[in-house]
């Protein structure tokens, strides 16, 4: 049997001292001069392999978004299934979760999970649970894989529905999916840096098993210390424009990519040991 994503997880964090998780988020008006593909989709490419070649000795996973692959059609998703090919090359120890944020009725949640874990190969994807546990279980049959519930986002409409009741919903988000990883072993959750920290903390209190994937840190303006010291090493923290957008220039983009990806992992290692 494969071993399990988060024993995967593990061994990559401790391998490279690291919690970095690089989002894939290729908006084509964004990408620094100095790359020619011929076309869009070859373009991507060339700018996303340079990121991946950067990033490789400090990433734990890559998070390509599907909204920027399916923006360009079918040959996007062709991107989608190269990219996937070229990080399993450059970093062949590091895990690819597809943020796609599905959510729907357990037979059409089936072929998602089919789609992602087999046709794609994914380590992972994002899932809404907005349609209950029937809609997350398709995903969680697949016992070396995991699957990253949406829990306490780190967007400022998170607070219209998120935020509500007593207890709020995110935090009952968080108990049902404490009690469902318990049964599997293979459930992660979304929790936003952006979220003050004593949020994290109640999540924490309410998860403690559950890994977390951290969105905001960086352009965001999430704070990584804080967000750490709340949530502890179980967790990967996302890192997307801050890394990929931070130069004009193709050779400035990669220098740029590898040193910030270096200081972030430098910032994360005091909370590991």
């Amino acid at each position: 049997m494969a071993s399990s994503f988060h024993d995967r997880f593990v061994a990559r964090r401790a391998s490279l001292g690291s919690l970095l998780c690089v989002g894939l988020d290729p908006d084509p008006e964004k990408i620094p001069e100095g790359y020619d593909g011929g076309d869009i989709i070859n373009t991507v490419l060339l700018f996303l392999g340079d990121v991946v070649q950067a990033t490789a000795p400090y990433a734990v996973a890559y998070k390509p978004n599907l909204a920027f692959f399916e923006r360009l059609g079918s040959q996007g998703m062709i991107l989608f299934e190269t990219l996937i090919k070229v990080i399993r090359r450059i970093a062949p120890g590091a895990l690819i979760i597809a943020d796609a944020k599905r959510g729907d009725v357990g037979s059409t949640a089936a072929f998602y999970a089919k789609a992602f874990f087999e046709t794609y190969e994914c380590d992972a994807v994002t899932l809404n649970p907005y349609m209950g546990l029937d809609a997350l279980a398709p995903f969680a049959a697949y016992a070396d894989r995991a699957s990253i519930v949406l829990c306490h986002t780190s967007n400022s409409g998170a607070l219209d529905f998120q935020e509500t009741g007593d207890p709020p919903l995110y935090l009952r988000v968080a108990e049902a999916i404490e009690a469902e990883n318990a049964k599997t072993g293979n459930y992660w959750m979304v929790v936003g840096a952006t979220r003050a920290a004593d949020s994290i903390r109640r999540i924490r209190a309410a998860a403690p098993t559950t890994p977390f994937l951290i969105p905001g840190i960086g352009a965001q303006g999430g704070d990584l210390e804080a967000t750490l010291a709340a949530a502890g090493p179980n967790c990967l923290i996302n890192v997307s424009r801050a890394l990929l957008y931070g130069a004009e220039h193709r050779e400035a983009a990669v220098q740029i990519a590898a040193e910030g990806a270096r200081r972030l992992v430098e910032s994360m290692q005091p909370f590991l040991k």
